[in-house]
């Protein structure tokens, strides 16, 4: 691993170390519970489905889809994130949390029916790389669901939220998909934006994008 990964992995580390207490209330604005149910939806799971939340935060979509399914595994590189997720899931049995990095997870190759990533690729070092290693735990016609910013100018997100990447083209993203070997690609609108407060005070809403693919 360079340097420069090292480094920027220990600052989103160090930062959700900081907030991990009061992500949910912050998380409320970047990513509503309508938007992480549609996404689900997208995806088109069976109620056996075995799948995995890369980037797992507090156990958001997590939560969102333990009822659904059979199985959830959740990964964050931040165990302080993990305990407070352990505290908001501990209603399902269906869960397992474990301190992991979205760019290499302990999980078997084709073991997975979904891989769900939400808001976590812009804190990746190597988004592509990832996309390839949450392909690998794919099972053939398993479906990878990746909600996250589009590109933008707010470049105070690296400074105020340890972002690594101000957003994505969606043709990169479509690219990487492709690539990594997943069919049916589609990146669309996810159904809101991702609404903060500026600096200055201002409001900012970014536009998020669904992007779903099949092994």
């Amino acid at each position: 691993m360079s340097t420069t990964t090292t480094t920027k992995n220990a600052g989103s580390n160090e930062y959700f170390a900081e907030v991990a207490e009061e992500w949910d209330e912050i998380r409320s604005g970047y990513f509503t519970e309508a938007m992480r149910d549609a996404a689900i939806a997208q995806a088109g799971l069976p109620p056996d489905a075995v799948v995995a939340d890369i980037g797992t935060g507090t156990g958001f979509v997590a939560a969102g889809l333990a009822p659904k399914v059979r199985k959830v595994y959740g990964f964050d590189a931040s165990a302080e994130m993990l305990s407070v997720a352990k505290k908001n899931l501990a209603r399902f049995d269906n869960v397992t949390l474990q301190v992991a990095e979205g760019q290499s997870i302990p999980l078997p190759d084709q073991s997975l029916d979904a891989v769900f990533a939400n808001m976590y690729l812009h804190h990746a070092p190597d988004p592509a790389a990832t996309i390839q290693e949450m392909t690998r735990l794919l099972k053939p016609g398993g479906v990878l669901c990746i909600t996250d910013l589009d590109t933008h100018t707010n470049s105070w997100f690296r400074e105020k939220m340890a972002d690594v990447w101000l957003g994505f083209d969606r043709a990169d993203v479509k690219k990487w998909y492709a690539d990594a070997g997943l069919q049916r690609v589609e990146v669309d609108c996810a159904k809101g934006t991702c609404d903060c407060t500026g600096p200055s005070g201002e409001a900012i809403k970014v536009t998020v994008f669904i992007a779903l693919g099949r092994k």
